[in-house]
């Protein structure tokens, strides 16, 4: 007979409680870690989007402002309003839909000079992980996908109108990213290359 009232039965039930709490405290460790990787490769995929997005927007704004030539009859701007304008098949459609930041989940912040759309940014304040695309860089919302032809102010060239030439920078008023609003901010040339 056991001394104490302690049987062979309960000696088990406590190691085995000992057991199973060592197996969910190594679990709860590995899950972590398995957390945090997912957590990076979501935003490292993020990261691609945003890359994928903007350049996409940039260059259909580019495509927008070279078609102006040809179009100058039948379309008032040379430089797209708003995003919306470059989906619509007047007479060709630049970008197939309005791409939200894939880092917010919010509309991009629209660069535009006056009224004209020149570019988009994100808005996130986080630091992208990705340092190869974007080099010196604090956050997401220093990454400008703006279009060349915003940054400067040339000329057509008239034997080769393809080739511009004077291209100076343009002088727009910039704004700081804190004081504008989200749906619309000054040009200032680009921080990264796109």
């Amino acid at each position: 007979m056991w001394k104490h009232g302690r049987t062979p039965l309960s000696s088990q039930a406590g190691v085995t409680y000992i057991f199973v709490m060592i197996l969910i405290v190594v679990m709860s460790i590995s899950l972590m870690g398995v957390t945090q990787q997912w957590s990076v490769i979501m935003k490292r995929d993020r990261e691609a989007e945003l890359l994928f997005r903007g350049t996409r927007i940039k260059e259909a704004i580019e495509r927008y402002v070279a078609d102006y030539e040809v179009q100058k009859a039948t379309r008032p701007n040379q430089w797209p309003l708003s995003l919306e304008q470059l989906t619509k098949k007047n007479p060709k459609r630049y970008l197939q839909t309005v791409y939200t930041d894939p880092i917010t989940g919010t509309a991009f912040d629209l660069i535009k000079v006056r009224d004209e759309l020149h570019g988009v940014r994100s808005t996130s304040t986080d630091v992208p992980y990705d340092q190869v695309h974007f080099k010196n860089v604090r956050t997401y919302q220093a990454i400008r996908f703006e279009s060349i032809s915003a940054s400067t102010n040339c000329q057509p060239n008239p034997v080769n109108p393809l080739v511009q030439q004077n291209c100076q920078p343009s002088s727009p008023t910039s704004s700081s990213p804190e004081s504008s609003s989200p749906k619309e901010s000054e040009s200032v040339p680009p921080n990264t290359p796109s």
